[in-house]
């Protein structure tokens, strides 16, 4: 499980943190790469209709970088998230919420896509109600009260069914495609 945070920490940075050209990571060691831009998705996030809703929780953090470890850090979003249908919690990873993210507890993790759009999250989720599989999200701030849940998707590449354990579940349960209002 770790090795598998490590790697996803590695893609997630390094094809999130460039600002543009003349801009990129600093890996001199002992490096802190700081992301303002971040700030501006940090807060409890919610949307709700008349029997589900969807709450974010997301913090930033100055975060260790895969294969670097404790000597190279760039600013990540990580968060808990907590889901109703029919006014039924689904999922919750909310009473988490304020633990050290070196617990490992959360279920969101993300980072802006500069080169493309810097009001673009992009990370992934764990599907707590899916066996904890990760699925890919993109956020888009819209302003300081809104951002929107563009997309959810299933990870890309080859999924390996392992005997005696639950085939692999492409289903998505979570809403997407919605404006979450800040708390």
């Amino acid at each position: 499980m770790k090795i598998y945070i490590k790697i996803l920490l590695t893609i997630v940075f390094f094809n999130s943190i460039q600002i543009n050209s003349q801009m990129s990571i600093n890996l001199t060691s002992g490096s802190k790469n700081y992301n303002p831009a971040l700030d501006k998705f940090i807060g409890v996030w919610k949307w709700e209709n008349s029997s589900d809703e969807l709450v974010f929780d997301l913090s930033k953090k100055n975060i260790p970088l895969p294969p670097y470890e404790n000597n190279i850090f760039a600013d990540g979003i990580y968060g808990y998230h907590k889901f109703s249908k029919n006014n039924q919690v689904i999922e919750n990873s909310m009473n988490f919420s304020g633990e050290n993210f070196n617990n490992g507890k959360f279920t969101l993790l993300a980072g802006l896509e500069y080169r493309l759009n810097p009001n673009e999250l992009k990370g992934h989720i764990n599907h707590i109600s899916k066996n904890n599989k990760r699925v890919l999200f993109e956020i888009e701030y819209i302003d300081a009260t809104h951002i929107k849940l563009v997309s959810l998707s299933n990870s890309r590449g080859t999924k390996v069914n392992i005997s005696g354990q639950p085939a692999y579940d492409w289903s998505i349960n979570l809403p997407q495609n919605i404006i979450l209002t800040k708390q």
